[in-house]
């Protein structure tokens, strides 16, 4: 059977066995170069095994691994940045698409505007009832004329 791979998941695979294998170098090459012992293990009971290694060695390995491990994290962001990945948690959606996002306030934006549309046109329904029932109402009064009897002031 055989696997395909796209290229990018593969580098971004590499890119992180390459970040652990960077991550274990100092602590690797402090103990095969004797900067730092660990002390032999007894058994139960017996007096423990004095520490082989300074105090302040192993205060200046932290800082120092302190330092690389901030450097590593910088360099894998910017890794993955130059590959296109960029990490979001998995409680979330990721974002949308650009193309998405402009879609959806093209959308927004025609629905608001035949809203708008709408409103307008209601508004101006009313406006223009208003003024017919105002010409009925005048038209009615001169048709009464002044006493409320009729026949036009005549």
């Amino acid at each position: 059977m055989i696997v395909v791979v796209r290229r990018r998941t593969a580098l971004i695979w590499l890119v992180t066995a390459g970040f652990v294998v960077l991550a274990l170098l100092p602590a690797v090459i402090a103990f095969a170069e004797g900067w730092l012992r660990l002390p032999q293990v007894r058994g139960w009971g017996e007096q423990p095994a004095a520490d082989a290694t300074p105090p302040w060695a192993w205060a200046l390995f932290a800082l120092f691994y302190l330092a690389w491990m901030a450097g590593l994290g910088v360099l894998l962001v910017v890794c993955f940045d130059r590959l296109g990945h960029h990490w979001h948690p998995y409680d979330r959606p990721s974002r949308p698409r650009r193309k998405d996002q402009r879609r959806t306030r093209a959308a927004l934006r025609a629905v608001t505007a035949d809203e708008q549309a709408a409103a307008e046109a209601l508004r101006r329904r009313e406006e223009r009832e208003a003024r017919r029932r105002r010409d009925r109402e005048r038209d009615e009064a001169w048709r009464r004329g002044p006493d409320g009897g009729g026949g036009g002031g005549r």
